[in-house]
């Protein structure tokens, strides 16, 4: 059997390391960035909520498709799934804040 070097050594769990180094940081970043997304979608939501409400053109509970048809909202997509939002999603507003029902 023949001797493995110590560089090949070396070199491998070099390459091992960084491997590990960039597929660790890479998951980090995607799942950092894919709440950054949904944040934005739902500050999206809140502030429109919350400015039609403000202009009393909704009360009570609300939907969704209360939004777009106000025409505050164009259809929205989950940011990182693609799908549609339900448009039956209630939000209501409570004490100067958005309460969004998101199940």
């Amino acid at each position: 059997m023949g001797k493995i070097s110590n560089f090949a050594i070396l070199f491998s769990t070099l390459c091992i390391l960084t491997v590990l180094v960039i597929t660790t940081s890479t998951v980090k970043l995607t799942k950092l960035h894919e709440e950054r997304l949904i944040y934005s979608m739902k500050s999206n939501i809140e502030y429109y909520a919350k400015r039609c409400y403000l202009e009393e053109k909704c009360k009570g509970d609300v939907t969704l498709n209360t939004l777009y048809e106000n025409q505050y909202l164009k259809e929205m997509h989950h940011p990182v799934t693609k799908e549609i939002l339900n448009k039956e999603m209630k939000i209501q507003f409570v004490n100067n804040k958005v309460e969004i029902d998101w199940e």
